[in-house]
């Protein structure tokens, strides 16, 4: 049996709370559409900053949602991200 994205949020819902942390839907696409600024030579240093910031919030939601258990990033900025809120939790 596979899970499709309406078994997790159904079309009327916009967020899900795991562990006290609120996921709304698009937190991934919105991490995943900031990593691709920080990767960009196109990107200006003040998106860049943005886009970090932006993903540094996002993270604890990322955790919550264990995509560390299933991915690394390629971007080092973004796994060292990960890596301190993981080892700031303990769930390393």
């Amino acid at each position: 049996m596979s899970i499709m994205p309406e078994d997790i949020l159904p079309n009327d819902i916009n967020e899900l709370e795991i562990d006290g942390i609120k996921a709304r839907k698009g937190t991934v696409a919105a991490v995943l559409a900031n990593a691709k600024i920080l990767s960009s030579t196109a990107s200006s240093e003040s998106a860049k900053v943005g886009a970090k910031e932006t993903i540094k919030k996002l993270a604890p939601m990322l955790i919550a949602l264990e995509l560390h258990e299933h991915l690394t990033w390629k971007n080092p900025e973004i796994q060292q991200i990960i890596d301190e809120m993981l080892e700031a939790n303990n769930k390393l």
